[in-house]
């Protein structure tokens, strides 16, 4: 049964990201949400375990192959929405990670020494997290797949564990901006191209790589950038919003009273005859965190704390969750 209606396409064209309610059961939602609160020792009705002492790095927590998340993973209403997106049902699942963002701790909230509305926030930092691939022109070809040609684009998602009004550290995203950015990129300075090779002959830099590379008076195409305008997108627990790579994205500020929950997850083209990748990622289920960044250098020795709490037994995959990691072949 399809997921997404005419008006719900319609609305992915031209805005480049869409909701997908209910994308899995309550009962998913309610476990999924539970291990991320026991995996960071917090509680959700106790405030100050919120707030740890030293404080966390950030919201993003290193658990991947908890049951609960891959049971969203291989929730068939999540596949179905990526396969119409994407347009190939042979998808693999991404194995993301989770967060938990609190609300802020301001002067307004805690000291009440300034009225709210005298404090103001700087726009909501953007960032694209993969490498520009854009027109499926061939430089560099990402994924083989079901496409005749060349990926041209990825997906990205979120699903909303907590419900998450606009100012509930909503994720938001720059709509419009996959129709904009052909004529906003042409209008970079040549040095400054993110489309261009970088020192060491990479092609397609990120967006983090890409601010590296700016001179110091290039502010203002950064705040052209911003300028652009993020949307929050405010959502109920269990629902999926999927992007299109291309847009600038981030997490808004939580300025409400309740921490926001959530799961991330995308899907891509079956890569079964890339046996480094298969391998990789049949090792991670069947062994443990630790075995999965082994491979990523840049997690830092802080996290061991936590990826050691994100081993135990390995999850159980249905017949479809064993095609989206790959133990099974689409064919």
């Amino acid at each position: 049964m399809a997921v997404l209606n005419t008006e719900d396409r319609a609305f992915w064209d031209e805005n480049g990201y869409v909701i997908i309610p209910d994308a899995v059961p309550p009962e998913n939602i309610k476990a999924a949400k539970a291990s991320v609160w026991d995996f960071l020792e917090m509680r959700s009705d106790e405030r100050e375990s919120w707030y740890p002492n030293p404080p966390r790095r950030g919201i993003m927590a290193e658990m991947y192959q908890h049951q609960a998340l891959w049971d969203n993973r291989q929730y068939p209403r999540v596949h179905q929405a990526f396969a119409e997106i994407l347009g190939c049902e042979q998808l693999w699942v991404s194995i993301d990670r989770v967060s938990l963002s609190p609300p802020e701790r301001t002067p307004s909230k805690d000291s009440e020494k300034l009225p709210s509305d005298s404090i103001s926030k700087p726009p909501i930092p953007m960032h694209w997290d993969y490498a520009l691939q854009l027109h499926g022109d061939g430089k560099p070809t990402l994924t083989q797949g079901c496409f005749d040609t060349p990926i041209p684009f990825w997906v990205q998602g979120v699903l909303y564990l907590t419900d998450t009004a606009a100012d509930g550290g909503a994720f938001a995203c720059v709509p419009e901006f996959h129709r904009n950015i052909e004529g906003w990129l042409e209008t970079l300075p040549a040095d400054i191209d993110p489309r261009v090779q970088d020192k060491d002959g990479r092609l397609f830099q990120g967006y983090d790589a890409w601010l590296e590379t700016l001179p110091s008076n290039a502010d203002s195409l950064k705040q052209d950038l911003i300028g652009y305008g993020a949307k929050p997108v405010p959502a109920k627990a269990g629902d999926l919003i999927i992007w299109h790579n291309s847009l600038p994205h981030g997490a808004g500020y939580n300025t409400s009273e309740h921490p926001r929950v959530v799961q991330y997850m995308t899907m891509f083209p079956a890569q079964e005859k890339d046996e480094t990748a298969l391998k990789l990622r049949l090792k991670a289920w069947r062994n443990s965190m630790e075995d999965w960044l082994v491979e990523a250098p840049s997690v830092k020795e802080e996290l061991r704390k936590e990826k050691e709490r994100d081993r135990g037994e390995t999850a159980k995959l249905s017949p479809l969750g064993r095609k989206l990691l790959g133990v099974d072949s689409w064919e």
